[in-house]
């Protein structure tokens, strides 16, 4: 039930956030209620500068109601108009990103709070003696102000966001944080001895949609009584359809469970791998990589044609690369106790490099300079890299270097990436002090 609640919020959280600010306007006009109409005796005790007159609350109310209902419409162009920005220039991916950013659709919340909160109150004012002084008028001159920064908030948000090399920056920054945490986990990750195990059960999908995550808490659990190694195959963000096998538990006791009490165990443990109709774009660092690689490959679209942004991109992502292959690890304890441990296998170093490049050469390959940053971002990738990696990192640079080299036409430009795979080739090794690289930003 919690799991279910956590998705639901998941997935109406733009609505969520217009809704919060809405409610408390409701609480200011509660408030207002109670102190104007409930216990007018209270306003005995506020300080008469907080206090207006009936005409004038009305007249105030009147003007603001009008005004929130225009600047409502006027902000919520705004907001499709950079959303549409966002789709062209860099991938309609991101857009998602841009909402979520503070001060965006919290804008569209307070106006709209705003709105319900000065045309409700009129309707109170419109009961009250005109010489009894009231308290509703001066919270809605405070809402206005507190809306007029929100709306300050945002413009700054819009003017930031609208700049490729920013847009790019915030999704490297979240992306970063993301592999910092994936790398630490796998650092810290140490599997079973190797002991031969009684039962291989294999655990199918619940649902269809894409894996959103895994509840590892409920998970260890339910499995407490248990030595076993639960093995999650299936990756964060990864399409999977109902009946689908997503993991596999390898129990090294026999389970004392009839079939029946089986069935039902393991469908407990299917639905703890949560199911979502849309990506995690909170905890997976897998989807800010894609964003980069798309941003690359929409800013190398004909209609675009934007060939430095694309180089920047993949240069964020090659460093980010080098940070997740600090450990030869691909895989992740999520929980463990004495008997039981669940583990998540991640994308295994090809993998990360193929889905990372392969989209971007097979777009740019014939453009010199991409070529070249392409082949710049894996020497960055190997220097970063954990030693035990490097050599898979060198087959991925010999591979990428024959699809280069035959795409470019000219002597200069081949010339160019030779330079570069020369030196990685010779001196690759010798490049870098690999515990300055390898220190936190």
């Amino acid at each position: 039930m919690f799991n279910k609640i956590k998705l639901f919020f998941v997935n109406n959280r733009n609505f969520i956030r217009i809704v919060r600010y809405i409610l408390i306007s409701f609480g200011f006009l509660i408030i207002t209620w109670v102190i104007d109409y409930k216990y007018p005796d209270f306003k005995e005790n506020l300080p008469g500068i907080f206090l207006l007159s009936s005409d004038v609350t009305s007249s105030f109310l009147s003007t603001l109601s009008g005004t929130f209902l225009t600047v409502t419409t006027f902000t919520f162009t705004t907001i499709l108009t950079v959303l549409g920005k966002y789709s062209d220039s860099f991938t309609p991916r991101i857009v998602q990103d841009f909402i979520d950013k503070p001060n965006v659709l919290s804008l569209v919340g307070v106006y709209i709070g705003g709105f319900f909160y000065t045309v409700l109150a009129l309707f109170m004012v419109q009961n009250i003696d005109s010489k009894t002084p009231l308290l509703c008028g001066t919270i809605a001159i405070f809402y206005a102000i507190g809306a007029m920064i929100s709306f300050i908030l945002f413009v700054r948000r819009v003017l930031k966001d609208i700049k490729a090399s920013n847009v790019i920056e915030n999704v490297y920054e979240e992306a970063h944080v993301l592999v910092e945490e994936e790398a630490k986990k796998r650092k810290e990750s140490e599997r079973f001895e190797k002991e031969d195990y009684l039962d291989e059960i294999k655990i199918y999908a619940y649902d269809t949609g894409f894996l959103y995550d895994i509840d590892s808490d409920d998970l260890l659990n339910n499995l407490k009584d248990i030595k076993c190694e639960l093995v999650i195959e299936k990756k964060i963000g990864e399409y999977v359809a109902k009946g689908m096998y997503i993991a596999k538990l390898y129990t090294y006791d026999k389970l004392d469970l009839d079939e029946e009490q089986k069935k039902e165990f393991l469908s407990k443990l299917s639905s703890l791998m949560l199911i979502n109709v849309s990506i995690n774009d909170f905890k997976d660092y897998h989807h800010e990589i894609t964003n980069l690689v798309e941003i690359a490959m929409m800013a190398l679209s004909p209609g675009v044609n934007d060939p430095n942004t694309a180089i920047e991109a993949i240069r964020k992502i090659s460093f980010l690369l080098g940070k997740l292959f600090s450990t030869k690890n691909c895989y992740v304890v999520l929980e463990e106790n004495e008997s039981a441990k669940i583990i998540y296998k991640g994308y295994t170093i090809k993998e990360e490099l193929y889905n990372a490049y392969s989209q971007i050469i097979h777009y740019g390959k014939e453009d010199p300079m991409v070529s070249r940053a392409i082949l710049n971002g894996l020497y960055l990738v190997y220097m970063a890299s954990e030693k035990s990696v490097k050599s898979q990192i060198k087959e991925f640079m010999d591979y990428v270097y024959d699809i280069c080299i035959n795409s470019v036409q000219y002597d200069m430009d081949k010339e160019g990436l030779n330079i570069i795979y020369r030196d990685f080739n010779i001196n690759r090794d010798d490049q870098s002090d690999y515990d300055a690289i390898r220190e936190d930003d």
